[in-house]
């Protein structure tokens, strides 16, 4: 995929996503953070220790984060041009959801199934491993 394409798609059909992230990044921007690019993507590193997030083209990050975790959350992006304006309420509300259950269920000491198992996460790495050209 072109890199045209990928943002003309992300700044139509998945505009409402891209919109988060352009304010989010807008932000971090102005308090001194670098833009980075991973694929067609831009993102943002972030803190310690807690992972990613993805908002259509772009995604924000841990400081540090391996390439597993970047491809994962441009993954995300590949959801979002295919899904549009339902990734919200398939893909972004129910992952986020989830992840902070499982964060509560393993400060409880409970045994977790593996979190590529959900549907949209295993989804999103195996589609960021796709597009991904490193």
């Amino acid at each position: 995929m072109r890199k045209f394409l990928y943002w003309f798609i992300q700044l139509t059909w998945g505009l409402p996503l891209n919109l988060i992230g352009a304010a989010i990044a807008f932000v971090l921007l102005c308090r001194g953070y670098k833009l980075k690019t991973f694929g067609y993507a831009v993102y943002f590193e972030v803190a310690r220790n807690w992972g990613g997030v993805n908002f259509g083209g772009f995604f924000f990050v841990q400081k540090n984060a391996n390439t597993q975790l970047k491809s994962h959350e441009y993954g995300h992006g590949f959801q979002n041009l295919l899904l549009g304006p339902l990734m919200p309420f398939l893909v972004t509300i129910p992952s986020a959801v989830r992840y902070h259950h499982r964060n509560y269920l393993k400060a409880k000491g409970y045994s977790l199934p593996p979190y590529e198992q959900f549907w949209c996460e295993g989804w999103a790495t195996r589609l960021g491993i796709k597009y991904y050209k490193g």
